[in-house]
């Protein structure tokens, strides 16, 4: 610092409000205040990072758009309301805004957010969904965040760095304040800065006076003890405040429920409801008998008779994970076959439907919506057909082929509605092969498919009910990614 400069500290006035407490005299007097430069009203900044190339959470607050970003609470705000973010979603989001324009790629925001973590390409989309759901964007047409095919993330809309403009006033007609004075908030690595423009008390200036006169010794002396004996009581209020807003914070923010991830939202109409769910699978023959081992001697086994049915060991991966994803969120349910699944049962809560061919009651409830299962007279072709385009069939199977190689396309349903034959909530997780089941249970539980399907429902006027047919490519009896091939909303 130069010296005779003066010092420009934030502190607060006994009104709670910020106001800047000036240092003006040194040993050999007073240097007159000048007029500082006007700073832009968007800049380019460094992202902050800390000394390990992690993202750091800057001091100030800036604009996305007309969205008032808050770091340092992990909020935005926009007209009185306010959304509470997670702190690696309020990370992208700030990675991503102060790289405006900038493509980002999957890797380097990885690595800044998570540097200590290891953690795949679904966290990452977990938090883009999220910033995506809470500015109302819609990934395809977008107004904030831009997906880069292949590539990564772009933020394209505005972002603001300066929090609170104001016009350059002469000091003669502001009461003796002067221009606005420049100051700097430094991140956390000492980096980079944010520039904000502050207001700073100065003594009056005469008009026709070209300089200021030195003051006298006494008038100096009395200048600093009373600026000395104020800082305390500054201090004071400046904690006071600071302890009350930051109550008032808590309190808001612990009052309000964290945002629900896309796997809640989604099974949201099964988990709402007080009563089991009912998960509905296709169960195959039934055996009167039962082979079991000795064990004293494993080697050696007994037939005994017994009642058994059986559930095909693809359709148990779909099963498995369709219940892990509910229970996880504390819903209960009940495991039940469709043949001894009857009508009376299926009202008396929200049902989950596996398996198509092999599951009466997935068939039944298929039939009036849009796309629906449907095969042959000989039960040689299967197929999903589209009620709306009946003679255009593109989703079939060829048992023969399936049987003969093992590596074939598969087709899948998955839905979400409130069923006209129970009034119940009904989730459909429904392949015309084994491999298109699996692919159904996969789409369904994770967030990387059900985030940009809700987004879609939202974009489609917050509708409540879909239906989407489902492609897997099946090698070697594996199946593949899911790919949605048709959706219809309403």
């Amino acid at each position: 610092m130069r010296d005779g400069a003066p010092i420009f500290l934030r502190g607060f006035s006994s009104a709670g409000k910020p106001q800047a407490i000036a240092g003006w005299r040194q040993s050999f007097g007073t240097l007159p205040l000048s007029p500082a430069p006007r700073l832009p009203r968007s800049i380019t900044l460094p992202v902050p990072v800390d000394a390990e190339n992690r993202v750091s959470i800057v001091d100030g607050d800036f604009f996305i758009n007309d969205w008032l970003v808050q770091p340092q609470i992990n909020t935005i705000e926009k007209e009185g309301q306010s959304w509470h973010l997670e702190p690696k979603v309020m990370q992208v989001l700030v990675y991503l805004a102060f790289n405006r324009d900038k493509v980002c790629s999957k890797d380097k925001l990885i690595e800044a957010v998570w540097r200590d973590t290891f953690v795949g390409d679904d966290a990452l989309i977990r938090c883009i969904s999220e910033i995506r759901y809470v500015f109302g964007d819609d990934a395809r047409s977008p107004q904030i965040i831009q997906t880069i095919p292949k590539a990564g993330y772009r933020l394209i809309a505005s972002v603001n760095m300066d929090m609170d403009p104001a016009p350059l006033i002469p000091p003669h007609q502001n009461g003796g304040r002067s221009p606005l004075a420049e100051a700097a908030l430094p991140f956390p690595n000492g980096k980079g800065s944010i520039a904000v423009l502050e207001e700073v008390s100065a003594p009056p200036f005469p008009e026709a006076a070209d300089e200021e006169m030195p003051p006298s010794p006494a008038s100096e002396r009395e200048g600093k003890n009373a600026s000395v004996a104020s800082i305390p009581r500054r201090r004071f209020w400046a904690v006071l405040v600071a302890t009350i807003v930051m109550g008032f914070a808590i309190g808001f923010f612990l009052s309000r429920p964290l945002r629900a991830s896309a796997v809640q939202r989604f099974w949201s109409s099964v988990l709402n409801t007080p009563e089991s769910a009912i998960l509905c699978v296709a169960d195959q023959n039934r055996y009167t008998f039962i082979t079991l081992r000795d064990a004293a001697d494993p080697s050696r086994q007994v037939v005994l008779n017994d009642t058994l049915s059986t559930v095909v060991i693809d359709d148990l991966d779909a099963i498995v994970r369709v219940a892990s994803a509910i229970q996880a969120q504390g819903k209960n349910y009940i495991l039940k076959g469709h043949e001894a699944t009857n009508l009376s049962e299926l009202r008396s809560g929200p049902g989950i439907y596996v398996g198509a061919f092999d599951n009466a009651w997935t068939l039944r409830l298929t039939k009036p919506l849009r796309y629906h299962f449907a095969n042959d007279a000989q039960m040689t072709q299967f197929q999903i057909v589209d009620s709306s385009h009946p003679s255009n069939m593109p989703w079939a199977i060829d048992r023969t082929q399936q049987l003969e190689t093992n590596n074939y396309k598969d087709y899948a349903i998955a839905a979400r509605f409130t069923d006209g034959m129970t009034g119940r909530p009904a989730v459909i997780v429904a392949g015309i092969g084994r491999g298109g089941t699996i692919a159904a249970g996969e789409f369904l539980t994770k967030t990387e498919h059900l985030a940009p399907l809700l987004d879609a429902m939202r974009s489609a006027g917050n509708k409540t009910n879909f239906e989407v047919v489902l492609s897997t490519q099946i090698i070697d009896g594996h199946p593949g990614t899911p790919k949605v091939e048709a959706s219809y909303f309403w």
